[in-house]
């Protein structure tokens, strides 16, 4: 509820503080004397748009500032939580406005954005007009206030689940259906190049085992005949290495026992006829190895031009192209896996269509049993603010396709008068009407629970006598259930009030201010004379 409500140079409020308290609180006064600035100030408070004509004049900037308690209003309290803004039992809202449009808010004392205002006033206050309301005139409405008032949130939350999992399997049906060309083509480009690297079998290394491979080939003849040479050169018949080392070491061998000296170099010539005749050992095993086979070369030289070939598409490397195949696979594999998804999906959603459309049915069933208890109801309440002949129509539309809400849509509808045809809620013309049907409504709506704050900006407008004495009873019963504080002219309404707010315009020097106070019992029945229209004695001229 709303506890109290302060300004300072907003409008023709200097400084302004006003207690609220629970029940039924009428606010009266002369016309022009101020009162809709405290709907003004409110509407501030819950997110509306600022303007600087509120801003009183001579002055450079005004604040409004309103404590709400938040009992039983859990769901704020955690919206508050999520944004880490403190959270106690009330809460504190402020909006200042500057000339110069530094415009801020705040929310228990921490800067929050104007949306966010607006998101947790919308669960706190409903402010309603002669020719607005929040709730009750918007046809997106009328479909959640219909289940909330026949008890269907189970059935509705039933419907939702599953229609959230029928709209997510269209989704990604549609998804699938949509890059299916688009797939194959990948599916088709993969597997043609799977079949091109499988098909040439790469193993790593063998490129280069090849190129030497290739070499060895390619130098067949010149080979041959240097290591011919090199073993003639160095152990052949004749001339050679080995044979002059021979010669030598028979030369000085017979002189070392006389010559220290030339024993060590015997020794050293040995050596190198050794290693003469094993190296020409290992050149004639190379030898032998040599072969000159144009057929292998030319089978070489095409398995480097497709290993080449493979690098060049897949990878520099045959390592890399063999990591390029493994890749190719897993993908391949997963575009076939989506594309049996795909194929499962049409029987997913059938079965998913057929729990929506019995989930929508029953919640349908239950909402026509709703709607026509609802009927009777509004119009029970009509009758008692004496709109006996008219008829509250619950009217349902069914819709080609499943909605998020159900198989149909609800909208509001009134036939004020016999003969007339039904006309939706937010077309009636006549202001005392529509003041009288959106209370009944509400009536009906108060077993329920909803927003703890009700707003009345002179809704009495185009009513009086005996109807507006009835509003005033139902004004003081929406008050056992709800907060509603009402700006009325009327004393038939202000009289059952639980408490009465007095609005005074006075001159304050140069200067006029608007003043609010709580009526006492005695100056209360003076405030209902005046709207009554009694003259005092005093008044009476001679």
């Amino acid at each position: 509820m709303l506890l109290e409500l302060r300004a300072k140079n907003f409008a023709l409020f200097h400084r302004v503080e006003v207690h609220f308290r629970p029940g039924f609180t009428a606010i009266t006064g002369e016309t022009g004397s101020g009162k809709s600035l405290l709907v003004n100030s409110l509407s501030l408070l819950l997110g509306r748009k600022a303007d600087t004509l509120w801003i009183r004049e001579g002055e450079q900037e005004a604040w409004v500032e309103g404590i709400f308690s938040l009992a039983g209003l859990p769901l704020i309290k955690a919206r508050l939580q999520e944004q880490d803004i403190p959270v106690e039992d009330e809460l504190l809202v402020r909006r200042t406005i500057s000339r110069e449009g530094r415009n801020r808010v705040y929310v228990n004392d921490t800067p929050v954005t104007l949306r966010f205002l607006q998101e947790i006033a919308s669960g706190l206050v409903e402010i309603q007009g002669q020719r607005e309301s929040l709730m009750l005139l918007k046809t997106q409405n009328h479909l959640k206030l219909l289940d909330a008032f026949g008890g269907l949130n189970p059935l509705a939350k039933e419907y939702k689940a599953a229609y959230s999992t029928f709209k997510r399997l269209l989704q990604e049906k549609g998804e699938a259906d949509r890059s299916r060309e688009e797939r194959l083509r990948r599916m088709d480009y993969l597997a043609f190049q799977i079949e091109d690297i499988e098909k040439a079998t790469p193993q790593p290394g063998e490129d280069e085992e090849l190129r030497q491979r290739r070499e060895w080939l390619r130098q067949g003849e010149r080979l041959k005949e240097a290591l011919g040479r090199s073993i003639q050169l160095l152990d052949g018949e004749g001339t050679s290495v080995a044979q002059g080392l021979r010669e030598v070491l028979g030369l000085l061998s017979p002189l070392a026992p006389i010559k220290g000296e030339l024993e060590k170099e015997a020794a050293h010539i040995e050596e190198a006829l050794i290693m003469v005749q094993e190296g020409c050992t290992n050149l004639e095993r190379l030898l032998e190895k040599v072969e000159i086979n144009p057929s292998e070369l030319t089978e070489i030289e095409g398995r480097l031009d497709t290993l080449h070939r493979l690098k060049t598409r897949y990878g520099n490397t045959l390592e890399k192209v063999l990591e390029y195949l493994e890749k190719a696979k897993k993908e391949h594999a997963f575009l076939e896996e989506v594309q049996e998804r795909s194929q499962e999906l049409e029987e997913e959603i059938a079965r998913a269509r057929e729990k929506v459309m019995e989930a929508g049915e029953k919640l349908g069933r239950a909402r026509r049993t709703a709607a026509r208890k609802m009927e009777r109801r509004v119009e029970e309440t009509l009758g008692q603010l004496l709109m006996e002949e008219c008829r509250f129509i619950v009217r349902f539309r069914k819709l080609p396709e499943p909605g998020p809400q159900g198989l149909e849509r609800v909208e509001f509808f009134i036939r004020p008068n016999p003969g007339e045809a039904p006309k939706p809620l937010n077309r009636v013309v006549s202001g005392g009407e529509l003041s009288r049907i959106s209370l009944a409504i509400r009536r009906v709506l108060s077993d329920i629970e909803g927003i703890p704050i009700l707003i009345l900006d002179e809704i009495d407008t185009g009513i009086g006598g005996i109807t507006a004495h009835r509003v005033g009873e139902l004004l003081q019963e929406l008050g056992e259930r709800y907060q509603v504080i009402c700006i009325t002219h009327l004393p038939q309404v202000a009289r059952h009030a639980h408490w009465q707010l007095a609005v005074q315009k006075e001159r304050e020097g140069e200067r006029t201010v608007t003043r609010i106070k709580e009526l006492p019992p005695l100056e209360r029945e003076e405030e209902l004379k005046r709207m009554v229209g009694e003259i005092k004695p005093q008044e009476v001229k001679g």
